[in-house]
């Protein structure tokens, strides 16, 4: 439900931006760059309606290919946005409030255009500053229930559009003086400059669908189909009225799959643009298992449903019963009720239209609905359900253990995969008939398009995995063991999405062109791969609470008594940042930058900077953290809440030192996995990190050998109570503390003598308050090593 003051907001922006241009078809005026018409713009057929083009091929693409699919890439996200009627449709934020209103997508993708250029080098100004910083990061909800709030006053539409014009001008100029195959004499790679037009490219066509799903979720009224967009899927099973026929879905049987190997990962040579978590490699033994003929359709699914699927917590995983009970969801998202609740008829909502349910269409849903569906369905068969891993879906594609020599969506446009059945590159504007599209090798339909298929997988980088400079942070954030990985791609899906390669991820709770694919095996569920980071255990609104007291509380604060016999321990952090400067001081080390490895809220990165360290890189595995340590940097009062007792709590607030000066960069990543795009460093900090990760010694190796992250005479510095746990390192990957033999503080010792020099050691004392009577006590072993 808005609150009255949310409500408020967003209707001013409507009020101050109202424009009875947006009611009704679109004229010439809206399109900024070709408009969709045939003989105009590329994809558009005879019939007026526009498709997308092939996957360039980096290989032979020269800049009339690059200039062709620019215009179709513009004109596919000014198509759709057509469909929005009034102001409202561009203000209203989602019911669900996890997203920007659309006037943030409508802009958002000209935004990437201008800063990725700018970042290799193509461009060397902004078009508009001010548009450029509020159209520039999207929203990724920690939880279902973290609700964004857009207490803003947006740009007009109108103002987004002259801006969409002139970026429009800008990037076409800027292909029009990049280089491509035929002027390189190879195909473009991923280190030239021409990189960042296609990944603003692909980044737009993941908007184009991201965007139709929050069109879809819009309230009928506001939308109605546009002129170019494609037509939606016709119908197959019908009654003589025309209308679908009831439980018209076919059976969904299962078929064999015969197990083997199963190589993951695109080669850097393959001549397409791929994003980051695409490239490097993984092999995989999957063993046999079973895979039902389709996608779960409208009308199995509905049986879920009648038979109160949405009422029965026993088969929704913890967190799917609190978020179906916290949207009080009764059937899935598009499904319109036609009737009384009892009688469960329903109505489907397409991007633009409300239409009759067609029962052999796939169902739509998140991740917690088509694991919910998955234990009901093994109830009713006695057998034990699931969703396909990374490794078995690619089985079920034939691609496995074998060079892929070709990509379809590189060859086919959306009308070409169309007519050969396949619901790819926007050849429907709406999902299909399960099925419709030709049968896989083993029987299988819709391995490909029509709807992404939910797996069990997380989000997680392949062996050799590196971040672009491109685009630091497209992927890793998620690497966070929160992300669901989703793969095949949609009717919406075009482009690199529509690849062989793709691979998507998002929230369970999120809500994409995304269905289900049962399988089932004899043996035992596969192993679930997770990211390099462990889950993250900090992503609650109560640790980050517990950590901004630890960083940031003062003493009267924390305690909320003078001399209390524990305030020798408090402002950790701010020590740690002291005892590393006043050893590079002492031993003529010059701190000029710094990285904080385990930066958390970024207390000690900030103590850092007030010591007059001028450029200090904080590192974390929690965006949670990281998002905080990011709005203190830029200034912001940051509100936590100290628990007192029982539910009583104290609102308080977070705030860098006002003498904390220096170039800040705080970022999500790996403390595994420290890219060398990082840069070198005088001295590096590793506070109360390393008995956290899967192997801490690798994380050691990293600051070894010439040069790399670490200089030769820089400083490390490691501070650890050493709390060996069974959860995130096996025993056997601890170092010592497993026998009495070898206790950790000499092991690290030992471990770092090969490459340093041992130049200062000491305990120093931390804290954590659970509640005024209740504090959670370290005493951390601290060593800072030079390296030779």
């Amino acid at each position: 439900m808005t609150s009255t003051v949310e409500k408020t907001v967003w209707e001013a922006n409507v009020v101050a931006h109202e424009d009875p241009r947006l009611i009704g078809l679109r004229g010439q005026w809206w399109f900024t760059g070709a408009t969709p018409e045939p003989g105009r713009c590329p994809g558009v057929g005879e019939d007026g309606r526009i498709t997308s083009l092939p996957l360039p091929d980096l290989s032979t693409c020269d800049r009339a290919a690059a200039l062709d699919y620019f215009d179709n890439s513009w004109a596919l996200t000014e198509s759709l946005f057509a469909g929005l009627q009034s102001a409202e449709a561009f203000y209203r934020p989602p019911d669900h409030n996890l997203r920007h209103p659309l006037i943030f997508y409508y802009g958002h993708p000209a935004v990437l255009y201008v800063n990725k250029l700018r970042v290799a080098g193509l461009l060397d100004k902004p078009v508009n500053g001010y548009l450029e910083q509020v159209l520039e990061v999207g929203v990724d909800e920690m939880s279902w229930d973290d609700l964004s709030k857009n207490e803003m006053i947006w740009p007009s539409v109108s103002d987004v559009h002259a801006y969409r014009a002139e970026v429009y001008r800008v990037v076409r100029q800027a292909i029009e003086s990049a280089s491509f195959a035929p002027d390189l004499g190879r195909p473009v790679t991923m280190d030239d400059a021409a990189w960042a037009i296609f990944l603003g490219f692909e980044h737009e066509r993941i908007h184009l669908e991201t965007s139709s799903v929050l069109i879809r979720e819009l309230p009928v009224r506001l939308v109605s189909p546009p002129a170019a967009w494609p037509a939606p899927a016709p119908m197959r099973r019908t009654t003589g009225t025309g209308l679908p026929a009831a439980d018209s879905a076919p059976a969904n049987d299962l078929v064999p799959i015969a197990g083997g190997e199963v190589r993951l990962g695109k080669p850097r040579s393959f001549p397409s643009f791929g994003w980051d978590n695409e490239y490097g490699t993984r092999t995989e033994q999957v063993a046999d298992f079973e895979a039902a003929t389709f996608l779960v359709s409208n009308g199995e699914y509905h049986r879920f449903v009648a038979d109160g699927g949405y009422r029965r917590p026993e088969l929704w995983s913890d967190e799917g019963a609190r978020w179906r009970h916290f949207r009080n969801a009764k059937w899935p998202r598009f499904w319109v009720p036609a009737g009384p609740g009892g009688l469960h008829s329903f109505r489907l909502r397409t991007t633009f239209e409300e239409i009759d349910m067609p029962w052999d269409w796939p169902v739509c849903v998140n991740y917690h609905e088509a694991k919910a569906f998955c234990a009901w369905r093994g109830e009713q068969d006695g057998r034990v359900y699931r969703l396909p891993t990374e490794a078995e879906f690619q089985r079920m594609r034939a691609l496995d253990g074998r060079e892929v020599a070709d990509d379809p969506v590189m060859r086919n446009s959306g009308v070409q995969l169309r007519e050969g059945g396949v619901n790819l590159n926007l050849a429907w504007g709406s999902e299909s008939p399960v099925d419709a599209s030709p049968a896989s090798r083993d029987g299988l339909h819709d391995t490909a398009g029509n709807l992404w298929t939910w797996c069990e997988d997380v989000c997680n980088p392949l062996d050799g995995f590196a971040v672009h400079p491109f685009y630091e942070d497209f992927t890793t954030p998620c690497f966070d063991d929160q992300h669901q990985m989703i793969l095949g791609g949609s009717f919406a899906s075009t482009g690199d999405e529509a690849s062989i390669w793709a691979r998507f991820h998002f929230r369970p709770h999120f809500l994409q062109q995304s269905g289900i694919r049962v399988v089932s095996t004899a043996a035992p569920e596969p192993r679930e791969i997770k990211s390099t980071m462990d889950a993250d255990p900090y992503a609650t609104r109560a640790m980050l609470d517990r950590y901004l007291l630890m960083h940031f509380a003062s003493e009267q604060e924390m305690f909320e008594l003078p001399d209390h016999p524990l305030a020798p321990a408090h402002a950790y952090p701010q020590r740690i940042a002291e005892l590393l400067m006043r050893e590079a001081d002492r031993v003529g080390v010059h701190l000029n930058r710094v990285l904080d490895v385990g930066c958390a809220v970024g207390a000690c990165s900030f103590a850092l900077a007030e010591g007059g360290v001028p450029s200090v890189v904080g590192v974390d595995r929690s965006a949670t953290f990281i998002d905080a340590a990011r709005a203190l940097a830029d200034g912001e009062a940051v509100p936590y809440d100290r628990i007192d007792q029982g539910s009583v709590t104290t609102r308080l607030y977070a705030r860098k030192p006002a003498t904390a000066v220096a170039e800040f960069d705080f970022l999500v990543g790996d403390a595994l996995a420290l890219p060398d795009e990082l840069g070198t460093f005088d001295a590096v900090v590793l506070a109360n990190l390393l008995d956290r990760l899967v192997d801490p010694e690798a994380c050691l190796r990293q600051f070894s050998g010439a040069g790399r992250l670490l200089r030769r005479g820089g400083l490390l510095l490691v501070a650890s109570p050493w709390s060996w746990l069974t959860g995130p390192a096996a025993p056997e990957l601890w170092l010592g503390g497993r026998d009495r033999s070898l206790r950790s503080e000499y092991a690290l010792r030992s471990i770092l003598a090969t490459d340093f020099d041992l130049v200062a050691e000491s305990d120093e004392a931390a804290i954590l308050r659970d509640h005024v009577r209740h504090y959670e006590f370290l005493s951390a072993d601290v060593t800072v090593w030079r390296k030779r």
